[in-house]
This record gives C-alpha cells, sequence and structure tokens, in this order.
C-alpha cells in the first residue's frame, strides 16, 4: 500500500519570504457583467503583462483569478527596491490599457469597460512553506493568509501599494518611506480573524504622469502599391458572422488557402496593428501580416492586411446582401517593380485567383456549419457603426 507520504511531500522547515501580491480591480464586475470570452483574453494579457515586468526575482506561485501570489525566499526588500518594482508594474500595466483602449475595434461590453480596470499591490514579510502535491507546489502558513485578508481593507484609494509593518520591520535597511515615495505615505490597521495587521500605504494615481502615451502607428505601405489580383465570393451567412470569422487571425488557415497554420499573434482580441504570421512553409519566408483600419458604415465593413517585409497589401470589403447573405471581396496591391510585377502576372495571378475562390468555398461552408449548429463563431468582435459614432 503507498503511503501518503509518497505522493505528498512537503518541505517542512520555514522559510521567511516576500509575499506580494498584485490585484486587479474591478475585476468581478467586469467579468460578470460582460462577454466572458474577451473579460477572460483581457484580463490574462494584463497579467501577462505584470509578470513580464518581474525584475526583482520573484516566482510564481499562483495565478488567482483577477491577482497574481508572488514570492520570493531570503532577505526582504529595501524600501526603493520594492518602489520601483511596483513603479514599473503598474506603468505597464497603465500602458497597456491605454494602448487597449487605442486600438480596440471592438464594442462589446468587456473592451469598452477595460479601461475601467485599476490596480493596488499588498507586500508582506513572513515565514511560509512550500507544499508539494504531486507535480503541484502551493505557499502553505499564517502569513499567506494575512497576505491575502490585507486585500480586503480600509484604504480609500482605490489603486494603491500596501506595505505591513512585518516587511517594513524585517528589513535592516529599509528607509523612511516618506523620503523615497512618490505620495503621501497613510498608517492604518485592520482586525482580522487571526488579530490586528498594521500596515502603511500609498496612492498609485501620481505614477499616471508616469504612463506613456501610445504611439500614433502608420501601417500603411510607403509609394503607391499597384493592384496586383482581386477576388470575391458569396457567404450564405450574415455579416457580422463572416467578419468574425475573417478577423480571427489565430483561424485564417482553417479556410484560407495555402496556409497550414496562423501564429505570432500580438493579441488574442483582434484590433488595429494586431499582427500574426500566415505559415506556409515555415520558414522566414512566411509574410508577418499587420491588420488595421477596421470600418463599418451601413452594411459594409472593410479591413486591412499589410506586410511590410513581403510588401503587399489586401483590402477586404464585406458587403451585406440580405440578413443570411454577404459579398466578400479581397483586392491585392503588391509594391515592386516592373519586371516583379510582370513575373507575377505570368506565372502566379492564376494561381492565386484559383486559391482565393477555393478560400471563400472553405469559408462559406464553415459558416453554414455555424448556423446549422445554431453557433456563432467565438471571437464575436463588435464593431461600431460609422454612421452611429
Amino acid at each position: 500500500m503507498t503511503s501518503p507520504s509518497s505522493s505528498r511531500k512537503a518541505q517542512r522547515n520555514d522559510q521567511k519570504a516576500l509575499i506580494f501580491i498584485p490585484d486587479i480591480s474591478g475585476f468581478t464586475e467586469f467579468v460578470h457583467n460582460t462577454e466572458i470570452h474577451h473579460a477572460q483574453h483581457i484580463i490574462e494579457e494584463l497579467l501577462e503583462v505584470l509578470i513580464d515586468t518581474n525584475e526583482i526575482g520573484l516566482e510564481v506561485s499562483e495565478i488567482e483569478g483577477d491577482a497574481i501570489l508572488f514570492y520570493r525566499f531570503g532577505k526582504a526588500p529595501t524600501a526603493a527596491e520594492l518602489l520601483a518594482q511596483i513603479q514599473r508594474m503598474y506603468v505597464n500595466f497603465q500602458a497597456h490599457i491605454r494602448r487597449y483602449e487605442t486600438h480596440r475595434i471592438c464594442q462589446c461590453g468587456a473592451c469598452s469597460a477595460t479601461h475601467k480596470l485599476s490596480l493596488k499591490f499588498v507586500a508582506h514579510f513572513g515565514p511560509i512553506t512550500m507544499n508539494n502535491v504531486k507535480e503541484h507546489s502551493k505557499l502553505f502558513g499564517k502569513d499567506v493568509i494575512v497576505a491575502h485578508r490585507l486585500l480586503k481593507n480600509d484604504v480609500k484609494d482605490p489603486e494603491y501599494a500596501l506595505f505591513t509593518h512585518s516587511l517594513v520591520r524585517a528589513c535592516e535597511t529599509w528607509v523612511e518611506l516618506p523620503t523615497v515615495a512618490w505620495a503621501n505615505v497613510d498608517q492604518g490597521s485592520g482586525e482580522y480573524d487571526y488579530g490586528t495587521t498594521k500596515y502603511c500605504s500609498l496612492s498609485l494615481s501620481p505614477l499616471q504622469m508616469h504612463v506613456p502615451e501610445p504611439k500614433v502607428e502608420d501601417y500603411a505601405l510607403p509609394g503607391t502599391p499597384k493592384m496586383i489580383m482581386e477576388s470575391e465570393g458569396v457567404i450564405n451567412a450574415p455579416i457580422n458572422m463572416v467578419f468574425d470569422v475573417l478577423s480571427d487571425l489565430s483561424f485564417r488557415h482553417r479556410w484560407q488557402l495555402p496556409l497550414v497554420g496562423s501564429d505570432k499573434l500580438n493579441s488574442k482580441i483582434t484590433k488595429n496593428g494586431s499582427t500574426h504570421r500566415c505559415v506556409i512553409k515555415g520558414d522566414d519566408s512566411d509574410p508577418l501580416i499587420v491588420s488595421h483600419d477596421f470600418k463599418k458604415k451601413g452594411n459594409v465593413i472593410t479591413f486591412t492586411d499589410t506586410s511590410q517585409r513581403s510588401g503587399f497589401v489586401s483590402v477586404f470589403t464585406l458587403r451585406e446582401l440580405g440578413p443570411q447573405l454577404t459579398r466578400a471581396h479581397v483586392s491585392t496591391f503588391a509594391r515592386g517593380n516592373v519586371i516583379k510585377l510582370l513575373i507575377y502576372h505570368l506565372f502566379m495571378k492564376k494561381k492565386s485567383i484559383e486559391l482565393m475562390d477555393k478560400s471563400w468555398k472553405n469559408l462559406n461552408d464553415y459558416c453554414r456549419k455555424l448556423m446549422s449548429e445554431g453557433r456563432d463563431h467565438d471571437s464575436q468582435i463588435v464593431l461600431l457603426d460609422a454612421n452611429v459614432a
């Protein structure tokens, strides 16, 4: 008979550690009152930003929905070290939200409410144990509970950093926070089921001045590209469904020939500036595409795919012909010298049109399958009509 110790091992010796929790505020309302798929993708991106900004050797214990439980064994951080880490995380978090707001095309509840999300931090120091259950590890101990309880407190600021007195006392070189902080430092305490915890806190709002404005980006090809090919097909599906499939960059290879894959996406929700690689050969010759200039006006939707490296531009136009009927059209332009364009016309154009005609058929078959099953495509981008903007 297998003993419990063979399937569960725990590091019994407590080790002192920094417990650090960035927590996204407004998460519960955001998820429950908006489109769940887009809300999930947005939160995932923001959590990834926080993890990628870790510069003081923090380890991730677990992702807790709207928060990350970080820890670091060893000496307590200095005030300067911890404040610098918090500033970098906060600025990158807010910069991502600003860029999302300026580049997004979706008007669903989740995407349009992203700017309402905020961030707070709790930092504590104390002995913890690392429990290992098969391949899973989990922090354990009273001080882990203390840190989580402190997420509920009497701090008035919606965005703040909170440091327990245990953390302050643990660092021998901890300087007085008011001498290095960007805001006034407030003292507080909380009564919890385990007792009283004293802490100090400061607002993060002054850090807004360090958040960079998103760059204005021009995705157009320089010069005047020449049109080299156009193709169209009629899709037996509503225009919004056709657009959802067309604009889902991760799904392109499922209907468009000769693609065998789509990767290197910079976002899970399509927006102005979304990138993906059209995998054809699986090497560096495969084009990296930027999608941009999404517009809806009346019964017409247009957007553009640009490959700066390859010098190609494809303009997609969808026109609603009826409640369940859509004309899809693509015009492809290319930048290049006369000889290059001549070679394309002589040896490649016919094949390109044949592949695109087959792609429209694949797209039609997929949309009809969705309709027969009473399903929507997963991306579900909600575009705002320019006529009512």
